[in-house]
């Protein structure tokens, strides 16, 4: 048997009613703060201090210490001024200092994908001689 056609108006005269069991509400939002990510960024309003005023490729490191177990490093600003880095300083927005070996600052700084993972970069400060070119 083949089903039954109904006409327009049978159809615009049966009531309609949605059944809302296991079904999402279709009028709310994809997107909320809880699909954010699940790794927090730092406040970008927060005020930043000392070395975090200055981005890793701001800096040009000029000089290495080495005392016992501690080591130093000398970095330059854009303005000529002197600044000293030590371990697990911070450095920039999202950025530290993870290791000063004899020729290079070892940078890790740190991002978060769009969907929330945190993915860390490695960046190198290395030491030119006085003849060596960018």
């Amino acid at each position: 048997m083949k089903p039954e056609k109904k006409g327009l108006d049978e159809v615009l005269k049966t009531p309609f009613s949605y059944r809302r069991e296991n079904r999402a509400d279709p009028f709310r939002p994809f997107l909320t703060e809880t699909t954010g990510p699940a790794v927090k960024a730092p406040e970008e309003d927060a005020p930043l201090t000392g070395m975090q005023l200055f981005e890793p490729g701001q800096l040009t490191l000029v000089a290495i210490l080495s005392s016992g177990t501690q080591s130093l490093a000398m970095v330059e600003d854009s303005t000529g001024m002197g600044h000293i880095l030590r371990v697990s300083d911070k450095i920039g927005r999202r950025g530290e200092v993870k290791s000063i070996v004899p020729n290079a600052v070892i940078i890790e700084e740190w991002s978060l994908t769009t969907s929330g993972t945190k993915r860390v970069t490695t960046n190198e400060m290395v030491l030119r001689k006085e003849g060596d070119q960018e």
